[in-house]
């Protein structure tokens, strides 16, 4: 199950959002297009699939930037419209799984996730980092593909 592997820091950018949880997927996707169309308006590229950082989670719902990795670091000047912001991709050991199929059933990914952790005695932080292999039009497009990464202390 779980590969470990060594997350490289690039310049990105992001918007972060909160979003409830029959939400979360609509609003990441929402805000990748927003930051895809800032970014191309800004003349830069990107590198890699697109990112979302959940950075907590509650009753209510996430706290999570959705991110775009950038080919090279941006000029320092340079200021994107806001939401839009620019930073790095998160860096560190971390353990990485798959999800394939709907995103609508990802949470049964993560139950696994947490169960295999438990198991193994993994010291894991609590953010978790989806990276989007594709992008399915919708939550219950059955061809989504993500690689989750756990990151580990």
């Amino acid at each position: 199950m779980g590969a470990l592997v060594e997350l490289t820091s690039r310049p990105c950018a992001f918007i972060e959002g909160k979003a409830k949880r029959e939400e979360v997927y609509g609003a990441i996707m929402g805000n990748l297009a927003k930051i895809r169309d800032a970014i191309s308006k800004a003349g830069l590229k990107t590198q890699g699939p697109a990112l979302a950082v959940f950075l907590s989670a509650d009753d209510d719902g996430f706290s999570y930037r959705a991110m775009i990795a950038l080919d090279a670091p941006p000029d320092p000047k340079l200021t994107l419209p806001d939401p839009v912001k620019l930073g790095q991709t998160p860096v560190g050991k971390s353990m990485k799984f798959e999800h394939r199929g709907e995103y609508d059933d990802i949470d049964s990914t993560y139950d696994a996730i947490t169960a295999y952790l438990d198991e193994k005695g993994v010291d894991a932080q609590d953010v978790f980092v989806e990276e989007y292999l594709n992008e399915p039009k919708s939550s219950d497009d059955p061809n989504g593909q993500v690689d989750i990464y756990v990151l580990t202390r």
